[in-house]
């Protein structure tokens, strides 16, 4: 039953996220001055050691078809009722293991494709690299560097906070969060009926792309990220390049600039580093490890998640107004 309610109710979650934002935003405990989004790695319930490279993943096929052939064989026996309802279980684990290894193998294909890609343009830094893997017990998870240090299959789940309430919440596959930020703010304007007036995100998650697409797609809309960092040991050459791109870069990034360069910029986006404390609460909730397999189900964890955090950060904001 608890499956079911995890593979079924994504959108009625997603759905009741929306009303309860609603209903938040009515009372104003929640605003939408100023939202911050910020992506934090939430380990997969796969292991390590699922972890499968071609001639591997081949062999776990192959042994997990021969499972199923001979499960099969066994039921097609007389068998007592109890023995035959023992089978019939161990046929549909078998049946889904293999479901998840077909998966796995078409992953593989599409990540050795896209290294394929990436190896025309980079051609020495995927040659270094390692070969692509896929997990054969939850093929959609990817390798991801945790903040320990340590690379485990892991979700980037991205969190848009706002005041301290989860204002949208999405897994995803990413190993790093930029170009995210347009799809985060597509769901707060879905959530919450407009997008947000102040948008604070790091230098890796935002990209000048989208700023550009936010000053045109939503023009009330500011942006609060760090310029990336630019080696100070140029040449001549590079120096005249970057001034060139200045004098004919959109409005828009000229704008953020300045705005980032002013104190008012700097100021605003120190507040950002008030979303880790959302990510703490929930993530001593049991948010730090996923207890379920494939995207689907742990986007209905993540909605859970964020709808509790909201309800219990509620009801702390009532009591201190009590």
């Amino acid at each position: 039953m608890l499956s079911e309610f995890r593979r079924e109710s994504g959108a009625v979650l997603d759905a009741l996220l929306t009303q309860s934002l609603t209903s938040l935003i009515a009372v104003g405990l929640v605003t939408l001055e100023e939202v911050t989004i910020d992506g934090t790695k939430v380990q997969a319930r796969a292991g390590r050691g699922s972890m499968a490279q071609g001639k591997k993943l081949t062999h776990i096929e192959a042994v997990v078809a021969a499972r199923v052939a001979a499960l099969r064989r066994e039921l097609e026996q007389d068998a007592g009722a109890a023995e035959r309802r023992r089978q019939e279980r161990a046929l549909r684990a078998a049946e889904e293991q293999a479901a998840r290894v077909k998966r796995a193998a078409e992953q593989l294909a599409e990540l050795e494709r896209e290294k394929a890609e990436r190896a025309k343009r980079h051609a020495k830094e995927e040659a270094a690299k390692s070969p692509p893997a896929v997990s054969s017990s939850d093929p959609e998870v990817r390798l991801m560097r945790m903040a320990d240090g340590a690379t485990r299959p892991a979700w980037n789940v991205q969190v848009a906070t706002s005041g301290g309430f989860v204002v949208t919440i999405e897994p995803t596959d990413r190993r790093n969060d930029s170009g995210l930020a347009r799809e985060l703010v597509e769901q707060v304007r879905r959530h919450c009926g407009r997008a947000p007036s102040r948008l604070l995100a790091d230098t890796t998650a935002m990209t000048q792309a989208e700023i550009v697409d936010f000053a045109q797609g939503c023009p009330d809309l500011r942006v609060y990220s760090p310029p990336p960092t630019e080696r100070a040991a140029v040449s001549p050459g590079t120096v005249r390049n970057r001034r060139y791109q200045r004098r004919h870069e959109p409005p828009a990034l000229s704008e953020w600039r300045t705005r980032m360069a002013s104190e008012d910029g700097t100021t605003v986006y120190r507040r950002r580093k008030l979303t880790e404390h959302v990510h703490a609460k929930i993530k001593n909730r049991g948010f730090g490890r996923m207890p379920v397999h494939g995207i689907a189900k742990v986007r209905v964890v993540c909605l859970l998640h964020a709808l509790a955090h909201n309800l219990l950060h509620a009801h702390r904001l009532r009591a201190v107004a009590a």
